[in-house]
């Protein structure tokens, strides 16, 4: 097992205790009692290792669990080191605040990825960085500790390095605080922004760390506008401290947040019960996780790409920098993808908990209408007044010989809408097999709608050259007998005679249909009147129908012969 992240964490631990723990010592020993400052100190150091150690556990190739840690090491050996090395006295005070400041700004700006995802967050935080590089070796070319730190820098040596008369440091510091409060609001106003452009799941996630941060420039800006001005509102190097543990606690709330995520999660999955459809398993994501963007795809082997749940392509290499994809496969072949709000990365246990949701979505579902095609689901199926949807592919030997090995894919994707349609309007799938499928339905209406959503997603989807299906349906409603093996009667023949008297892409009714939804049909859709056709194998002939409406065929005889 592979235990690099682990030993990073423990080396960045020990380094930031060892800070801290050198930095009691040292001021102990010179002080003769426990400086003020050492408990903020320990406990923003506590903090921030930490949710440091919590988020390199959580996600070990994002560096902002490194940085957390390091933040936290750097003020205790700097403070350290200026007791055992009087002399770098200059360092301290040139290092001790930019260094954690600039890997605090990263954190803020780069947070939940670890990575500077825009280029106002590049620019901004290179110009901050070159200038207090610059910055810091000027105060250490022109700081007197004994002079300006007013008495206030045990122990005082002589800097060894300064070149420049005394009176450079104040117009350097002057400088200094000026950029620090440019900074600070910079920082600020980015940090603002992401929440104001992250939606739903993104907000609710960022939003406690970014009001830590937040809250701490606007300590930093407070204080260096009092030392510009002379007011008094400038905040102690304790209570500053203390501000940017804001920043780890609002890490601690995320977790939580994402914690209560997973669980919402698992509860929607349950809720769904043991036969979850896409659309329902989608709707209910949303809700857990409060991403109204989520969406479920799935993939489709014909098109070679992921379809949403409109059958629309999802080009998972185009998203926003906003939004993540996690895919899942199945036998080490692509099945799925969750499209998600980046931000839930920062929590890859509830990235796995939606991924796994939606597997046990797709498996259960295959399974499921892998039964129903074996007829194996027979008590569930509607009794008494049935409409039946049947259906078959035209010239689907051609498309075979054309497509060879890549037909079963097309025949795939077929049933996959079929079996899709009839899940939104309450269908039941009795059998699919080869290039037929056969469904019932309680409602007439529903039957209709869902023979027109079939057509129309089959006209929209992607197809292979040559490969393009056209599927005739006929629909009749009746009342048929329902036996352990399935329907039988005059009914099921009837229903299978009426699709075969259409051409590819129709969609014909018997009489009983068309009276059973006169003035049913959504707007859009009506029933155009063909006449008498005598069907093969039915004594007597039968009035039929052809839907007509936005996305469907146009007029085509059919097959029949008119009575």
């Amino acid at each position: 097992m592979d235990r690099g992240p682990q030993s990073r964490d423990l080396v960045l631990i020990a380094l930031a205790g060892v800070g801290l723990c050198a930095a009691a010592s040292s001021l102990s020993a010179a002080n003769g009692r426990p400086p003020e400052i050492f408990l903020p100190l320990s406990i923003s150091g506590v903090a921030f290792v930490t949710s440091g150690y919590l988020v390199a556990r959580q996600r070990p190739a994002n560096r902002i669990g490194y940085l957390l840690m390091l933040i936290a090491a750097v003020p205790g050996f700097l403070v350290s080191l200026r007791y055992l090395v009087p002399a770098t006295v200059p360092l301290n005070w040139s290092l001790s605040g930019v260094i954690p400041a600039l890997l605090l700004a990263y954190v803020l700006l780069a947070f939940p990825s670890g990575k500077l995802t825009g280029t106002t967050d590049r620019v901004l935080l290179s110009a901050i960085a070159v200038f207090f590089t610059v910055f810091a070796v000027a105060v250490i070319l022109t700081v007197e500790p004994s002079v300006h730190g007013s008495g206030n820098c045990p122990p005082c040596v002589a800097n060894p390095v300064r070149v420049a008369g005394l009176s450079a440091f104040p117009v350097i510091s002057t400088i200094g605080d000026v950029a620090i409060v440019a900074s600070a609001v910079g920082v600020a106003a980015l940090c603002l922004r992401r929440w104001y452009l992250a939606r739903g799941a993104g907000r609710r996630l960022m939003a406690p760390v970014l009001f830590g941060g937040i809250v701490t420039a606007i300590g930093f800006i407070t204080t260096s506008l009092a030392t510009l001005t002379g007011g008094g509102l400038a905040l102690t190097a304790q209570l500053l401290f203390m501000l940017q543990i804001l920043v780890p606690i609002g890490l601690a709330v995320t977790f939580v947040r994402a914690y209560a995520a997973r669980g919402a999660v698992a509860g929607a999955v349950v809720q769904l019960g043991a036969s979850p459809n896409t659309e329902g398993l989608e709707v209910a994501l949303r809700r857990a996780v409060g991403d109204p963007g989520l969406l479920v795809t799935r993939w489709s082997q014909v098109a070679g790409a992921y379809l949403d749940r409109e059958g629309q392509r999802v080009a998972l290499e185009e998203l926003d920098v906003r939004r993540s994809a996690t895919r899942l496969e199945r036998d080490g072949q692509p099945l799925a993808a969750v499209i998600h709000d980046a931000t839930l990365e920062v929590d890859p246990t509830l990235v796995k908990t939606l991924a796994d949701s939606v597997r046990f979505a797709v498996d259960t579902t295959d399974l499921r209408d892998r039964l129903r095609a074996s007829g194996g689901d027979a008590s569930a199926l509607p009794r008494g007044e049935v409409t039946f949807l049947f259906g078959d592919l035209e010239g689907s030997t051609e498309m075979l010989v054309a497509l060879g090995d890549a037909y079963g894919q097309m025949l795939g994707e077929v049933r996959r809408i079929i079996r899709g349609a009839a899940e939104r309007f309450g269908g039941h799938v009795v059998d699919v097999r080869a290039d037929e499928c056969f469904l019932a339905f309680a409602s007439p209406s529903a039957a209709v709608e869902c023979a027109v959503d079939i057509q129309r997603r089959l006209r929209e989807a992607i197809w292979p050259a040559g490969g393009i299906p056209r599927l005739r349906i006929g629909l009749h409603f009746g009342t048929p007998e329902l036996t352990a093996d399935g329907y039988v009667g005059l009914d099921v023949h009837r229903a299978a005679r009426v699709m075969s008297a259409g051409n590819g892409d129709q969609v014909l009714t018997s009489a009983t249909v068309a009276m059973a939804v006169r003035g049913r049909l959504p707007e859009g859709l009506a029933l155009l009147e063909l006449g008498w056709f005598s069907l093969k194998g039915i004594p007597e002939p039968e009035f039929l129908y052809r839907v007509t409406g936005p996305g469907l065929a146009s007029a085509t005889p059919p097959r029949a012969a008119s009575a």
